[in-house]
């Protein structure tokens, strides 16, 4: 199983929420708000069905780092 590096281009970036395309994992949050309500981890840490295998913290780490604000 190959272990994969989250890239930007597999991000959707909304006005609330941030989502990792290949996993469909989710950060939600409150406009105005630096913190996340709401995280669906969906995919993410399991094997996807084209074999690809993320690690958890480096998407969630990602997914903070390009919500809006």
């Amino acid at each position: 199983m190959p272990r994969v590096k989250p890239t930007l281009e597999e991000f959707e970036v909304r006005e609330n929420e941030v989502i990792h395309t290949p996993t469909n994992a989710t950060w939600t949050a409150h406009p105005g708000i630096a913190e996340p309500h709401l995280y669906r981890r969906s995919m993410l840490a399991s094997v996807l069905p084209n074999g690809d295998d993320y690690r958890e913290h480096e998407v969630a780490a990602m997914l903070l780092a390009e919500r809006p604000s």
